[in-house]
């Protein structure tokens, strides 16, 4: 037999030793779980952050927004006109 075939007997036999003790196979199934979750949810974060980290780089080379930085400039004009005259009666 290979090194491969003993360790999936040695695995196998691990296994039905569990059958006999369902606390332990409970309390390795929920650990098993709780790692796949926790290495699901960084792996996904990390993915997710890079991915709209990337586009948000390349959409600020691609599009510039002249026009909102106007419009921004106009509203902070009134605001501070207004502020500072008081509202204008018509």
């Amino acid at each position: 037999m290979g090194d491969e075939e003993n360790k999936l007997l040695e695995a196998l036999e691990r296994v039905r030793r569990d059958k006999h003790q369902p606390w332990r196979y409970i309390g390795f199934t929920l650990l098993n779980g709780i790692a796949q979750g926790v290495g699901m949810a960084l792996g996904a974060t990390i993915f997710l952050g890079l991915a709209i980290w990337l586009l948000n780089l390349i959409l600020s080379h691609l599009v510039g927004f002249p026009v909102l930085g106007s419009y921004a400039s106009e509203l902070t004009k009134i605001i501070d006109s207004s502020v500072r005259h008081g509202p204008r009666h018509r």
